[in-house]
């Protein structure tokens, strides 16, 4: 079988992620992270209001993702590709050896940062379209001003994002159209022209840490195709602040290439959401605790330990 490992994003943010994980050896990655940043990752998942500040909530996510691949890693479990929804395309990048984890979360804290001031400086939001075709939300889009397709997620579900009066107006329109738009708890309009200020901000970071070739291919959310050199991958990183995740895509891509098994590491469990909605026919894990990782080991035998 081959293995995917996935990546959550911002979204996935669960306080007290990391509370599980504290007496488990995988917990020396969040030593390194809080020296890497000079901040304590654990105070920020307890904290229930995290979620709701973009400069917190990355890198926190992050951590949470990274203390489950670690964990994933050291009990002998291998990904044969990666890909991450949005911010997990950096964790994606560590987990891949592209990225050092220092410069992984150097790089995701300075993002969130970024990303946090544009919010600021441009008042945004985001809603999910459910039960249309993704073709019937871009006539929707296509007809509102200041509003874009952010996330492609799954059959039934598209997330656009915008300037508020847009995401109000979308939401009388898919109503129309047959479908809802449920109003997302988010601080700003994410993956669109609102996030252009970080552009420069997360370019210039990257810049300045070592970006190497992945050990196994990264499927880009913003081109929804593999990625196996150190030059695109960093382009990818930095255009996918602005880019639509194309997450629907990327799903159905790594059943293209052979995937059969489906890991989503870190908290939230949206990921495998998705996956059972876009490609049941694949088997899905969770990992987000030492309890999940014992039971993927546990009907994995084939893959613990031998890799």
């Amino acid at each position: 079988m081959t293995t995917a490992f996935l990546f959550p994003g911002q979204g996935s943010h669960r306080a007290g992620a990391l509370t599980a994980w504290d007496d488990h050896p995988a917990s020396v990655v969040l030593d390194e992270v809080e020296v890497a940043l000079g901040r304590d990752v654990r105070a920020l998942s307890d904290d229930p209001a995290t979620g709701g500040r973009t400069a917190d909530a990355q890198p926190a996510i992050m951590a949470a993702s990274l203390v489950a691949w670690r964990a994933l890693v050291d009990t002998g479990v291998r990904a044969d590709v990666v890909a991450g929804h949005s911010l997990g395309e950096y964790t994606a990048a560590v987990a891949a050896g592209a990225l050092a984890l220092d410069d992984g979360a150097r790089v995701v804290a300075e993002r969130g940062r970024a990303m946090g001031a544009a919010c600021a400086t441009n008042p945004g939001t985001m809603a999910a379209v459910i039960k249309l075709h993704p073709d019937a939300v871009e006539v929707l889009v296509d007809g509102i001003d200041g509003l874009v397709i952010a996330n492609d997620n799954a059959p039934g579900q598209v997330v656009v994002a915008g300037e508020p009066q847009a995401v109000v107006a979308v939401r009388e329109r898919a109503k129309d159209a047959g479908g809802r738009a449920l109003p997302l708890n988010v601080e700003g309009a994410f993956h669109s022209p609102a996030m252009a200020p970080a552009v420069d901000a997360v370019r210039a970071v990257l810049d300045g840490v070592e970006i190497v070739d992945p050990v196994v291919p990264v499927v880009s959310g913003a081109t929804a195709r593999e990625i196996d050199r150190a030059a695109p991958l960093a382009d990818a990183l930095v255009a996918g602040i602005l880019s639509p995740v194309r997450w629907r895509e990327v799903q159905l891509r790594l059943v293209e290439v052979g995937v059969t098994r489906l890991v989503e590491v870190g908290p939230g469990g949206v990921l495998a959401g998705l996956a059972k909605r876009t490609v049941p026919e694949l088997e899905v894990h969770t990992v987000a605790t030492p309890e999940d990782l014992e039971e993927v080991v546990r009907v994995l035998p084939e893959v613990a330990g031998v890799r």
